[in-house]
């Protein structure tokens, strides 16, 4: 009777957990990067400075990254039954793999969501923006220190000078005969309250609304949709995604993102079409704080608040090939037509397993002005700090890649 009990418990036991299901994941990278003018040292993004290479306090914890931002996370599901389930995934911000500093806060995902096999899942909390769920795996080398679409501003990791949305209700189809759709949704509301997302550069909304006055008005804030259709069927692929801006100021507008790649078995190449929400170029419109037009043309091109990184509008051609099965090559190149600015990027991958694979990337920045020496590094505008840029930088590294 007592090992009778006993089975039953393992077995109700068994059961309990063949029905839920949480699992830790996550990706680490590090690399020894250079930009022009600087020193090669152990992560060194485009956008910071190791402690070791400067004697004044910076802004390491920003975008610390090699091919892409170091994470952990933890996701669970739930079934719930008749093909229903629930499901939750947390994901830290960015882990510094080149002194132990770490951001802990959930910062990438934090969000519930509750799916079917019928009518797909409704994801509601703070996660990946709908235009970089749909677009950002066009780019081969992830989206990391060299990335070229993402440094001048045309991955759709750049829309809004972020790849996450906060408050986001976002609803995900089934695919049905090679098609998806996804449509995000942000409030009013959430909009004003979240002031990350009043601008591209994360600063109040006054300071570029074309309303008057100096105080926020949730009268100028908007609801914000994202819609999304992908294909996928054999060789190819394509998708579309635009969203809207969150609110009225006359220097933003709807963000548009399109692809369509191939895989022709030597090679896999795609070309994009990007439209930044963030206007730039000479011709970009004075905002309520601004008298006159703001040009922005090739302007600070390493920064993330008033560069190249969050404005303008062009294409990139992208092409990868398998030279041994284990050795990929590939070329990435974006063309900023709004900002008059360009960047290609070669990139090598070499898999020593299935999660480990060591990179080397270059990439050649043209068009790009140069960044004087001494210019500030604040939460919103991290230009390097104490090391002049000179016109048309080019960015180098090789690393270690691992996922989990």
């Amino acid at each position: 009777m007592k090992k009778s009990l006993v089975a039953l418990a393992a077995l109700a036991a068994t059961s309990a957990f063949a029905q839920s299901s949480v699992e830790i994941y996550g990706v680490l990278d590090v690399g020894n990067f250079k930009v022009s003018g600087q020193q090669y040292g152990l992560n060194n993004t485009t956008n910071a400075i190791p402690v070791s290479q400067s004697a004044t306090a910076l802004l390491n914890g920003f975008a610390r990254q090699g091919t892409g931002t170091n994470h952990i996370g933890f996701r669970g599901r739930e079934d719930l039954g008749g093909g229903m389930y629930a499901g939750f995934d947390l994901q830290t911000g960015g882990l510094d793999m080149s002194d132990g500093g770490a951001g802990l806060a959930f910062s990438r995902e934090s969000h519930l969501k509750l799916g079917s096999s019928s009518w797909g899942d409704l994801k509601v909390g703070r996660t990946v923006s709908t235009a970089c769920a749909i677009g950002c795996s066009y780019n081969y080398n992830y989206i990391g220190a060299g990335a070229a679409d993402a440094l001048i501003g045309l991955s759709p990791a750049s829309f809004a000078g972020s790849s996450r949305r906060s408050n986001l209700i976002e609803w995900t189809s089934p695919s049905m005969s090679g098609f998806q759709a996804r449509v995000g949704y942000r409030q009013k509301g959430d909009n004003n309250a979240d002031s990350s997302f009043a601008t591209g550069s994360g600063v109040a909304y006054a300071a570029t609304s074309s309303a008057a006055g100096a105080s926020t008005t949730i009268a100028n804030y908007k609801d914000q949709t994202a819609l999304g259709l992908s294909y996928t069927m054999g060789n190819l692929r394509a998708a579309y995604v635009q969203e809207g801006a969150p609110t009225d100021a006359i220097n933003t507008r709807t963000a548009k993102w399109m692809g369509v790649e191939y895989n022709f078995g030597f090679v896999k190449a795609n070309v994009q079409s990007a439209t930044n929400p963030n206007i730039g170029g000479a011709t970009g419109p004075a905002s309520a704080s601004v008298a006159t037009a703001t040009d922005y043309t090739g302007k600070y091109a390493l920064t993330t608040a008033t560069g190249t990184t969050t404005y303008g509008k062009g294409t990139t051609i992208a092409l990868v090939s398998p030279v041994t099965s284990t050795l990929n090559v590939g070329i990435q190149s974006s063309n900023n037509t709004e900002q008059s600015i360009k960047a290609q990027e070669l990139f090598a991958q070499y898999a020593l397993s299935k999660r480990t694979t060591l990179y080397a990337v270059t990439t050649k920045l043209s068009g790009a002005k140069a960044v004087s020496a001494g210019a500030a590094a604040t939460g919103t505008d991290n230009k390097v700090t104490n090391s002049a840029l000179p016109a048309d930088p080019r960015i180098t590294g090789f690393g270690i890649r691992h996922a989990f």
